[in-house]
Parts: C-alpha cells; structure tokens; sequence
C-alpha cells in the first residue's frame, strides 16, 4: 500500500518527467561508478587512498539506495555487482595516481613532441619518451614542431602543487596530459620531421592558413586541427562565454556523427565501421580533446546498442564514457576540459527528459547549464561572462547549422574546385554575421559572475538535483541528496 509521503513524491515526480526512471540500476547504472570514482579521486587528497576509495563507495552506495523507491526482484545481486566493479575501478585510479615513478636525475635521450602550447612569453611542449612523458618549457624562436622526432637532454624535476586553493597546479595540469616529470631542457633539436597523423595535421594546417579567407582560416584551424591563433577572435568569444564553440568538443563531434549517419548508405555493422572511423580520424586530426573523446566513446556505446538491439541511455552513456576516461588517466579528473565536458554533458542528458515542453527545454536547459559549469570558468578565469547565459541559448542550436555549413563551404577552396570564391565570400559573410551578433550580445549583456559561495552551491544544488531525479528519486529525495552533496562539498571545501 503506498504512503501519502510517497504518492506525493510520485505526482511531483511526474511533473518533472514524461517518462519517469524504473531506478537506477536500470536506468543508469555507469552513473554510480562514475560517482564512486569521481569521489575517490577527489577525496584521495584528504585521505589515505583506502579511506578515500571507501568513502567515496560508501557515499555512492548511499546515493544510490535514496534514489531507489522500490528495490525490486533482483536488486541486490545488480547492486553488489555495481559495487563490486566500482570498487575495483576505484582501487586501480588510486593505485595509479599515488604510485611513484623511479625516474633519474637527469636524461639524455630520444622522443617525440606530442604537443606545443605558445604563450605570451614562452612554449610548453609535451614530449613523449621511452621513459615517459615530460613537460617542458622553451624559450626563443627555436621550436620543434609537433610530430618531430627530437633528441633532448635534461634534468628532472617534481612538478609544484598549488600554493593556494585556486592557484595554478601544474601537477595537476600536467598530470592530467600524462607527463610524469617536469624537465628542465640544456638541449633539444629535431632530428627527424613530424610523421603519420602529425604530418597529416601540419599539412591540413598549412593549406587551410594558404588557401581560405582570414575568418574561415581561423575558424576551421580550431573546428579541425585545434588551433586558435587569432587572438582577436578568441578574446571575443572568451568575453561573450562562446569559448567552447571554438575548442572541439562534443557538440562538434555530434554534428559531424549526425552528417555522417545521415550520409552513409548503409546498415548494420557496415554503418557502425564506417561511422565509427569517421568520428575517430575526425578526432586524431584535432588532437584527441578529452571533450571530443568522452562524446566518441558515447556515440560508439550507442551505435553499438543500435547494433545489437539493446536499449541506449543517454546519460548513462556519458557515465559510462566519462568512467572509461578516469580509468585510463585519472588525473584527468582535475582538468577543466574534463570537469566542463563531463559536468554539461551529464546535466544535458540528465536534464532535457525532465521538460515535456519543448519550448521550455529549450530556454531553461541553457539557462541552468550556465550555473552548472560558472563555478568551473570562474574558478580558473577569475570570471563568467553573464553573456553565456543569453547567447549560448541562441549560439548552440544554430552553431549546428553554422559548422557543417562553413565545413562544406570550405571544401571548394581548400581543393581549388570551380565557384571557390563563391563558396569563399559565403562562407566570410556567414562567419561576419556570427562575429557582430555575438559582439552585440557581448556588449548588450556586459558584466561577469566572480566565483563566490552562492554560485557554487547552485551549481552543485541544480546539477545533483537534476541527476538525482533522472535516477528515478522523485523531488523531494533528490532535494535532499543535493542539499546533502552541497552540505558535504562545503565542508571538503574547509578541510
């Protein structure tokens, strides 16, 4: 017989959802594991590492209990499964990230540039070497490129944590890229030109920069190798909040999955092959970013349950996707890339079924997406622009029309083909149009949020609300996990 308490609890519910959740287990069951790692590896930096990882199962575990309503038939053994493969996944990130690395003084060896990052007064390169990969900083006009073979010869150090909270950790950054020690460079020279997918990338950058317009140029640069070197461009959108549409992330990796899938005359295994290698080169030529990563791993877990012909959650997808990327570098946990990707593509997912409007998903979901992810733009850029709040909610949706439509524009001048001026002027106007109206809004919605206390608790407030109801909790148990969640993260937060 059903309680007052809970027949209220199921009519709020309703009216937050057309089709409210079984339970957890069945509806997200990735989403726990994820939680049981995120808290672990946040944890570990208060606690011993078995303490952390069983405080974060224990707190995960809970959170999964109050979101059940109903523990069915076959409950337990589903649960303790859960709990079984999130503490092995728990145990092996925190074996990774507090074991040692034996390395010498100093090194005198071969590699290859994985990554050079310009800035205002010096490079950083990532190195890959037979003993691991390094972080290291050049200044002056001598810069290997990206893809090069290099001989380097140098001294190790430790990378320095943060002095403050909110401070640059450079452990955490570079740990988070995969590099094990900081290298103080006496020597590196190119020994051997950039090869496979490096040259292919440089080759791309060099035709696009040659061949396109100066608005196209800079705008395919960053939708296709990552690049943004327009400096210009890059301060306008950082100051109207539009940064993500510049980077590759998911949203671009979506648009171009949709072309292919739409575009691809095939079935079955075939369509999966070739839509799957298409997303994958997409993603090699712009230097695998971990938001484009994290939606491939998505999109390859839903193509492969329309494969087989089982049933694909969207947010238990991204859980699944997002615990994959923890388990092979769970460092990335304390990247903003990571933290801003995971964090809007859960409460995206978790969010839009809650809204039986269309019209009203479509205002509120950008709106409240802004207070999810502020505190993480505040927190590493001082500030968010309130800009983001009113333009992202026009920008994202026609930023769907815009990149495949630029992408296709571009094709005739890259290959030189008939009317490629045409399609040249074309694309300049449609990238002009895009510029005046994000400036106009940037101007018309001035101002920025700094991080304080009050943002912080929306965010974790809306987005564990949103997650707990799309679990099956009903209102008031997903209120009480966020105030729950809020409650704890402010007190971690005085630790």
């Amino acid at each position: 017989m059903e309680t007052e308490g809970e027949s209220t609890e199921n009519i709020q519910s309703t009216a937050f959802s057309a089709s409210p959740p079984r339970s957890p287990l069945s509806e997200a069951p990735a989403f726990f594991i994820l939680l049981s790692l995120a808290l672990s590896i946040y944890l570990d930096e208060f606690f011993a590492a078995p303490a952390a990882a069983a405080a974060g199962l224990l707190i995960s575990a809970a959170a999964l209990m109050l979101c059940t309503r109903e523990a069915r038939r076959g409950f337990f053994p589903v649960f303790l499964t859960v709990m079984l493969i999130s503490s092995l996944a728990c145990g092996y990130s925190l074996y990774l990230m507090n074991r040692k690395a034996v390395l010498p003084g100093s090194v005198e060896t071969r590699g290859s540039v994985l990554s050079v990052r310009r800035r205002r007064y010096d490079s950083a390169l990532l190195i890959g070497t037979s003993y691991g990969r390094f972080a290291g900083y050049l200044r002056g006009n001598y810069l290997p490129r990206e893809g090069s073979g290099v001989y380097l010869r140098g001294a190790l150090f430790d990378f320095k944590r943060a002095k403050k909270n909110g401070g640059f950790d450079e452990e955490r950054y570079w740990h988070s890229r995969g590099a094990v020690k900081k290298i103080v460079l006496f020597e590196i020279r190119e020994i051997s030109p950039p090869k496979r997918i490096a040259r292919w990338r440089a080759a791309l950058a060099e035709l696009i920069d040659e061949r396109l317009a100066p608005l196209t140029s800079a705008y395919m640069a960053a939708f296709t190798v990552g690049r943004r070197d327009d400096a210009a461009i890059e301060e306008l959108h950082k100051r109207a909040g539009t940064s993500h549409l510049l980077a590759v992330s998911g949203l671009h990796v979506w648009i171009i999955a949709g072309l292919i899938l739409s575009l691809l005359p095939l079935r079955g295994m075939l369509r999966f092959a070739a839509a799957s290698a298409s997303i994958w080169l997409y993603l090699l030529v712009s230097g695998l970013p971990v938001g484009g990563v994290r939606s491939a791993l998505m999109i390859q877990i839903m193509l492969l349950s329309a494969v087989v012909g089982r049933p694909s959650s969207a947010f238990n997808n991204v859980s699944a996707a997002s615990a994959l990327l923890l388990l092979a570098n769970p460092w990335s946990f304390y990247a903003l890339g990571w933290r801003l990707s995971v964090a809007g593509a859960l409460f995206v997912s978790a969010s839009v079924p809650l809204f039986r409007s269309s019209l009203c998903r479509a205002v509120c979901v950008p709106v409240l997406l802004w207070f999810v992810t502020a505190p993480f733009i505040a927190s590493v850029f001082g500030e968010a622009p309130l800009a983001g709040l009113a333009l992202n909610a026009a920008l994202v949706p026609a930023f769907g029309v815009i990149f495949p439509l630029v992408l296709i524009l571009s094709i005739p001048p890259l290959f030189e083909l008939p009317g490629a001026w045409i399609a040249s002027a074309a694309s300049e106007s449609i990238l002009e149009a895009l510029q005046n109206f994000i400036d106009a809004g940037a101007s018309l919605f001035s101002g920025a949020a700094l991080f304080n206390p009050a943002l912080f608790s929306a965010s974790v407030v809306i987005f564990s609300a949103a997650c707990a109801l799309r679990c099956g909790s009903g209102l008031q148990r997903a209120l009480l996990l966020s105030v729950f969640f809020l409650l704890f993260m402010l007190y971690s937060a005085t630790m």
